[in-house]
């Protein structure tokens, strides 16, 4: 079967962080970039929404790194956001345990556990968005989109948000829904 008709668009190529500097300079094609990043720089990373309570969910992924060690074939999805954070929307758990084995001094005496992290990002309109000066993207064709993110992070200001019809209309579901379960428990 010939796959070149399946596929949707062209696959990014894996872009290796080395340094705090790299993350500014990552190449996005049509709005996706595969980054790999070293356990050693996650916190230059700027994740967001990735620290998970501690659970037994937790804790079997802990042990399961500790037995076998890390294994970066399924990535870990993030979206860019406003401020240019890497929003964590799958993958939360494995950043956490992995995080948290690699500071473990006996779990990494021998060999380390844990290698590199591979994230998978993509852009949204909304991304870059609440920064000044907006994001440049330069185009090299119609395929090929290279982000400069602006590096001053004190820049950013903060826009009003708006509640929306269906927002309101959410919260009075929710509401409803609660005050439901709680009359049945009574």
């Amino acid at each position: 079967m010939d796959y070149r008709s399946v596929t949707v668009g062209k696959i990014p190529k894996l872009t290796r962080i080395r340094s705090a500097s790299d993350i500014d300079e990552i190449d996005f094609t049509e709005g996706i970039a595969e980054v790999e990043v070293p356990i050693e720089l996650i916190e230059s990373v700027p994740l967001k929404h990735f620290e998970r309570q501690n659970s037994p969910r937790l804790q079997r992924l802990v042990e399961a790194i500790r037995r076998n060690g890390y294994s970066s074939l399924e990535p870990i999805i993030c979206r860019v956001g406003a401020l240019g954070n890497w929003v964590v929307i799958d993958g939360g758990h494995r950043v956490t345990a992995a995080k948290a084995v690699s500071q473990e001094f006996f779990t990494n005496l021998f060999r380390p556990k844990v290698g590199d992290l591979t994230f998978v990002l993509f852009q949204t309109p909304m991304s870059y968005s609440k920064l000044k000066p907006r994001v440049e993207i330069s185009d090299d064709g119609p395929d090929s989109r290279r982000a400069k993110i602006p590096v001053d992070r004190s820049a950013a200001t903060p826009r009003p948000t708006l509640k929306t019809k269906k927002k309101k209309k959410s919260d009075a579901r929710l509401a409803a829904l609660v005050k439901q379960r709680r009359s049945k428990r009574a």
